[in-house]
Protein backbone atom coordinates (compact mmCIF):
# COMPACT_ATOMS: atom_id res chain seq x y z
CA UNK A 1 0.00 0.00 0.00
CA UNK A 2 1.34 3.42 -0.93
CA UNK A 3 0.98 6.66 0.97
CA UNK A 4 -1.39 9.00 -0.84
CA UNK A 5 0.66 11.96 0.39
CA UNK A 6 4.21 11.04 -0.63
CA UNK A 7 3.92 7.71 -2.48
CA UNK A 8 6.13 5.81 -0.02
CA UNK A 9 5.49 2.08 0.24
CA UNK A 10 3.80 1.53 3.58
CA UNK A 11 3.55 -1.76 5.43
CA UNK A 12 0.06 -3.16 5.82
CA UNK A 13 -1.87 -2.22 8.96
CA UNK A 14 0.15 0.96 9.41
CA UNK A 15 -1.75 3.90 10.86
CA UNK A 16 0.71 6.55 9.66
CA UNK A 17 3.27 6.90 6.88
CA UNK A 18 6.81 6.30 8.28
CA UNK A 19 8.20 8.58 5.55
CA UNK A 20 6.06 11.75 5.85
CA UNK A 21 4.01 11.01 8.95
CA UNK A 22 0.69 11.41 7.18
CA UNK A 23 -2.15 9.64 8.94
CA UNK A 24 -3.85 6.90 7.00
CA UNK A 25 -7.61 6.76 6.90
CA UNK A 26 -9.36 3.52 7.59
CA UNK A 27 -11.41 1.60 5.07
CA UNK A 28 -14.29 3.65 3.70
CA UNK A 29 -17.66 2.62 2.41
CA UNK A 30 -18.07 3.00 -1.35
CA UNK A 31 -19.77 6.22 -2.36
CA UNK A 32 -22.87 4.43 -3.62
CA UNK A 33 -23.32 2.77 -0.22
CA UNK A 34 -23.18 6.15 1.54
CA UNK A 35 -25.66 7.66 -0.93
CA UNK A 36 -28.00 4.71 -0.46
CA UNK A 37 -27.88 4.99 3.33
CA UNK A 38 -28.55 8.73 3.22
CA UNK A 39 -31.51 8.34 0.89
CA UNK A 40 -32.88 5.40 2.86
CA UNK A 41 -32.61 7.32 6.11
CA UNK A 42 -34.27 10.38 4.60
CA UNK A 43 -37.07 8.26 3.17
CA UNK A 44 -37.56 6.45 6.47
CA UNK A 45 -38.21 9.71 8.30
CA UNK A 46 -39.61 11.97 5.57
CA UNK A 47 -42.12 9.64 3.88
CA UNK A 48 -44.20 9.09 7.04
CA UNK A 49 -44.27 12.86 7.58
CA UNK A 50 -45.44 13.39 3.98
CA UNK A 51 -48.11 10.74 4.53
CA UNK A 52 -49.38 12.43 7.68
CA UNK A 53 -49.48 15.85 6.01
CA UNK A 54 -51.30 14.39 2.99
CA UNK A 55 -53.83 12.64 5.24
CA UNK A 56 -54.56 15.96 6.90
CA UNK A 57 -54.69 18.21 3.83
CA UNK A 58 -56.20 16.07 1.04
CA UNK A 59 -59.65 15.74 2.72
CA UNK A 60 -59.69 19.53 3.22
CA UNK A 61 -58.83 20.12 -0.44
CA UNK A 62 -61.51 17.67 -1.56
CA UNK A 63 -64.06 19.29 0.77
CA UNK A 64 -63.23 22.77 -0.55
CA UNK A 65 -63.59 21.53 -4.12
CA UNK A 66 -66.97 19.93 -3.34
CA UNK A 67 -68.12 23.10 -1.59
CA UNK A 68 -67.29 25.27 -4.60
CA UNK A 69 -68.92 22.78 -6.99
CA UNK A 70 -72.13 22.51 -4.93
CA UNK A 71 -72.42 26.29 -4.61
CA UNK A 72 -72.00 26.63 -8.38
CA UNK A 73 -74.70 23.99 -9.03
CA UNK A 74 -77.06 25.74 -6.63
CA UNK A 75 -76.63 29.14 -8.27
CA UNK A 76 -77.02 27.65 -11.75
CA UNK A 77 -80.17 25.74 -10.75
CA UNK A 78 -81.70 28.84 -9.15
CA UNK A 79 -81.08 30.79 -12.37
CA UNK A 80 -82.58 27.94 -14.44
CA UNK A 81 -85.76 27.87 -12.35
CA UNK A 82 -86.21 31.63 -12.57
CA UNK A 83 -85.64 31.62 -16.32
CA UNK A 84 -88.30 28.91 -16.62
CA UNK A 85 -90.81 31.06 -14.72
CA UNK A 86 -90.06 34.06 -16.94
CA UNK A 87 -90.47 31.96 -20.08
CA UNK A 88 -93.67 30.45 -18.73
CA UNK A 89 -95.15 33.88 -18.05
CA UNK A 90 -94.22 35.03 -21.56
CA UNK A 91 -95.64 31.92 -23.21
CA UNK A 92 -98.81 31.74 -21.12
CA UNK A 93 -99.39 35.48 -20.96
CA UNK A 94 -100.14 35.27 -17.25
CA UNK A 95 -98.98 34.26 -13.79
CA UNK A 96 -100.67 31.26 -12.22
CA UNK A 97 -101.97 31.19 -8.65
CA UNK A 98 -102.19 27.42 -8.16
CA UNK A 99 -99.02 25.51 -7.34
CA UNK A 100 -99.74 22.71 -9.83
CA UNK A 101 -100.09 25.24 -12.65
CA UNK A 102 -96.90 27.05 -11.66
CA UNK A 103 -94.98 23.79 -11.46
CA UNK A 104 -96.39 22.07 -14.53
CA UNK A 105 -97.14 24.93 -16.94
CA UNK A 106 -94.50 27.49 -16.00
CA UNK A 107 -91.52 25.44 -14.86
CA UNK A 108 -91.73 21.98 -16.43
CA UNK A 109 -93.16 23.14 -19.76
CA UNK A 110 -90.35 25.68 -20.10
CA UNK A 111 -87.45 23.31 -19.42
CA UNK A 112 -86.12 20.61 -21.74
CA UNK A 113 -84.74 17.15 -20.98
CA UNK A 114 -86.37 16.82 -17.57
CA UNK A 115 -86.88 13.47 -15.88
CA UNK A 116 -89.79 13.10 -13.48
CA UNK A 117 -89.26 11.78 -9.97
CA UNK A 118 -91.77 11.68 -7.07
CA UNK A 119 -92.55 15.31 -6.13
CA UNK A 120 -89.79 16.65 -8.34
CA UNK A 121 -87.60 16.51 -11.41
CA UNK A 122 -84.05 15.77 -12.48
CA UNK A 123 -82.32 18.37 -14.65
CA UNK A 124 -80.23 17.42 -17.67
CA UNK A 125 -77.02 17.89 -15.64
CA UNK A 126 -78.17 15.47 -12.91
CA UNK A 127 -79.26 18.07 -10.37
CA UNK A 128 -82.49 17.07 -8.62
CA UNK A 129 -85.24 19.36 -7.34
CA UNK A 130 -88.10 18.29 -5.09
CA UNK A 131 -91.02 20.36 -3.85
CA UNK A 132 -92.96 20.56 -0.60
CA UNK A 133 -96.21 22.48 -0.95
CA UNK A 134 -97.18 24.96 1.74
CA UNK A 135 -100.90 25.12 0.93
CA UNK A 136 -100.81 28.81 0.08
CA UNK A 137 -101.79 30.35 -3.27
CA UNK A 138 -98.84 31.33 -5.41
CA UNK A 139 -98.32 35.07 -5.64
CA UNK A 140 -95.55 37.43 -6.60
CA UNK A 141 -92.58 37.38 -4.27
CA UNK A 142 -92.78 40.19 -1.69
CA UNK A 143 -89.88 42.49 -0.91
CA UNK A 144 -88.70 40.31 1.98
CA UNK A 145 -89.99 36.76 1.34
CA UNK A 146 -90.58 34.29 4.15
CA UNK A 147 -91.70 30.66 3.97
CA UNK A 148 -95.28 31.28 5.12
CA UNK A 149 -95.99 33.52 2.12
CA UNK A 150 -94.60 31.15 -0.53
CA UNK A 151 -96.63 28.35 -2.10
CA UNK A 152 -93.84 25.73 -1.91
CA UNK A 153 -90.36 25.01 -0.65
CA UNK A 154 -87.99 23.59 -3.26
CA UNK A 155 -84.98 21.50 -2.26
CA UNK A 156 -82.13 21.56 -4.77
CA UNK A 157 -79.78 18.60 -4.37
CA UNK A 158 -76.53 19.22 -6.21
CA UNK A 159 -75.58 15.55 -6.66
CA UNK A 160 -78.97 13.82 -6.45
CA UNK A 161 -80.99 12.56 -3.49
CA UNK A 162 -79.59 9.05 -3.83
CA UNK A 163 -76.06 10.28 -3.05
CA UNK A 164 -74.88 11.70 0.29
CA UNK A 165 -74.43 13.65 2.37
CA UNK A 166 -78.06 14.78 1.70
CA UNK A 167 -77.66 17.59 4.21
CA UNK A 168 -78.53 21.24 3.96
CA UNK A 169 -75.85 23.91 3.99
CA UNK A 170 -75.15 24.83 7.60
CA UNK A 171 -75.18 28.28 9.11
CA UNK A 172 -74.09 29.92 12.33
CA UNK A 173 -74.33 33.58 13.27
CA UNK A 174 -74.73 35.59 10.11
CA UNK A 175 -72.70 33.34 7.80
CA UNK A 176 -72.86 29.80 6.48
CA UNK A 177 -70.03 27.66 7.83
CA UNK A 178 -70.29 24.52 5.72
CA UNK A 179 -71.64 23.90 2.24
CA UNK A 180 -73.39 20.56 1.91
CA UNK A 181 -75.27 19.32 -1.13
CA UNK A 182 -78.84 20.54 -0.45
CA UNK A 183 -80.27 24.04 -0.75
CA UNK A 184 -83.80 25.13 0.16
CA UNK A 185 -85.53 27.97 -1.70
CA UNK A 186 -89.05 29.43 -1.90
CA UNK A 187 -91.35 29.18 -4.91
CA UNK A 188 -93.61 32.08 -5.91
CA UNK A 189 -95.64 32.56 -9.05
CA UNK A 190 -92.99 34.82 -10.58
CA UNK A 191 -89.69 33.74 -8.99
CA UNK A 192 -87.71 31.26 -6.95
CA UNK A 193 -85.75 32.93 -4.16
CA UNK A 194 -83.87 31.94 -1.00
CA UNK A 195 -85.36 33.02 2.29
CA UNK A 196 -83.76 36.22 3.50
CA UNK A 197 -81.10 35.50 6.13
CA UNK A 198 -80.73 31.82 5.17
CA UNK A 199 -77.38 30.25 4.17
CA UNK A 200 -78.74 29.99 0.61
CA UNK A 201 -79.38 33.75 0.71
CA UNK A 202 -75.83 34.38 1.98
CA UNK A 203 -74.35 32.48 -0.98
CA UNK A 204 -76.23 34.66 -3.47
CA UNK A 205 -75.25 37.82 -1.60
CA UNK A 206 -71.62 36.66 -1.61
CA UNK A 207 -71.77 36.28 -5.40
CA UNK A 208 -73.26 39.76 -5.78
CA UNK A 209 -70.62 41.35 -3.56
CA UNK A 210 -67.82 39.73 -5.59
CA UNK A 211 -68.84 41.55 -8.77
Amino acid sequence: MKCKNCGFEIPDKSKACPQCGAKLSGDKFPTWVIVFLVLFGAGFFILPIIGIVAAMTIPILISNTDNAKNKAVYKKSLATLNQALMMGEAQNGRLYSRFNDVWEKSIKDSLANLQDIPNGVIFADGTEVKYETLGNPCRRAPQDPYAHTACAILTIDANGFAKGPNARTAKTTGKYTRVNDQFKVLLYSDSVVPEKGSPEYDIIQESISNY
